[in-house]
């Protein structure tokens, strides 16, 4: 009998993409897989991560290695976690419930978008060790100080400010699918629910996903997606914002979507405790440069003073190894979780946790690094 816990018939985050794909509806699938334009930058995401090389040092016993991390003065127990996607559950009805309970089993981070369907107080009751907060910034600085609040009572243990969607994008496949907020019953939605049952009766069951953090704010219910997004937010979150936000919140402080030199030098400046390095899952710019691209750049100062993270074209848990050993202390991909849940349903975020794990750990002994602390630039072939 096999000791992974995981079903083995889907080894692979790719091997639940395939799943997912038959069992969900097109526009849910294609919410979650889109990029932007040709795409042509989802793909070098993952081509980057291919072309980093790590060199074994054998004659070394790895019998047994240490995942965790530390990180804002708490050790997780894998350095791999759920990153925020928006309107989680149309990909699988109760799907951020489920990832955050799954999350504080497994003692990794779990991030709620701002944009996501299943109320905040409720995420952070299950997953009060490990919930983070992911802020779209308002474009009302009211609301945004009413929603810092929010987030602060609920007991949330970081924020995340998200910069890398400073307007909504043209999502081309979006577009397409006519995906709306509520549901639109188009002849496409009816069709694609009808074709695929399952999903349809556990919609019905625990109702149609909407952006219930921030329903109260939203005027025009007939908006898409991207227009909403557009409408609500700032369009490019500004250093004064940051400013704010640093003086109403007192944890720890965290900017994802960081490329830039600049954007690090300021981060510092402003008392960000932590970056995310990230270009949205390429489903902004098509032209951007890879989360990895980005990550090889940043200063050598940059990682003496913030935590370095990264997502973005994560699939394996070899990438994980391979950001650490460019100073990414913790990694995430919002794509390999909910391909899981579109996949497996609520089984599918352990299944994916899993296979990170056994992924990670594997990693490590193969190259004969005992601990994933000690992974560094050292490991990285010439």
């Amino acid at each position: 009998m096999s000791s992974l816990k995981y079903d083995t018939r889907y080894p692979g985050i790719a091997d639940l993409k395939r799943r997912a794909k038959r069992r969900i509806p097109n526009f849910a699938y294609d919410y979650v897989n889109a990029g932007i334009d040709d795409e042509v930058g989802k793909q070098r995401n993952r081509q980057a991560f291919h072309e980093i090389e790590l060199t074994p040092r054998y004659l070394t016993d790895v019998s047994s290695v240490d995942i965790s991390t530390e990180i804002f003065g708490k050790r997780y127990d894998i350095p791999f976690g759920v990153p925020p996607v928006g309107l989680g559950n149309m990909m699988w009805p109760g799907a951020e419930l489920a990832l955050a309970t799954a999350a504080q089993k497994a003692n990794i981070p779990y991030i709620l978008s701002t944009f996501s369907t299943t109320d905040l107080n409720e995420i952070a009751r299950a997953a009060p060790d490990v919930c983070w907060f992911q802020l779209y910034m308002p474009n009302d600085i009211e609301v945004a100080k009413e929603l810092i609040q929010n987030v602060k009572q609920a007991g949330f243990n970081a924020l995340v400010i998200t910069l890398d969607i400073p307007v909504g994008a043209k999502r081309n496949r979006e577009l397409r699918n006519g995906l709306k907020l509520p549901f639109k019953l188009t002849p496409n939605i009816i069709w694609q629910s009808m074709i695929h049952p399952i999903w349809s009766i556990e919609t019905l069951r625990h109702g149609q996903p909407d952006f219930v953090n921030v329903l109260k704010y939203r005027k025009d219910t007939n908006e898409g997606l991207a227009q909403f997004i557009s409408s609500f937010t700032q369009a490019g979150v500004t250093l004064d914002r940051v400013k704010m936000v640093r003086d109403l919140w007192d944890g720890p402080l965290i900017l994802k979507g960081i490329q830039d030199q600049r954007n690090v030098e300021e981060s510092i400046d402003y008392g960000v405790d932590g970056i995310i390095v990230s270009n949205h899952g390429a489903r902004q710019l098509d032209a951007g440069p890879t989360s990895i691209a980005s990550l090889k750049q940043l200063p050598e100062y940059a990682h003496e003073k913030l935590t370095i993270m990264i997502d973005s074209g994560v699939r394996t848990g070899l990438d994980v190894v391979r950001a650490k050993a460019l100073g990414a202390q913790m990694a995430f991909s919002g794509r390999s979780f909910f391909y899981g849940m579109g996949a497996m349903g609520k089984k599918g975020a352990n299944q994916v946790i899993e296979i990170f794990r056994d992924e990670i750990t594997r990693t490590l002994q193969q190259i004969g690094c005992l601990s994933f602390d000690e992974m560094d630039g050292s490991w990285l072939s010439e």
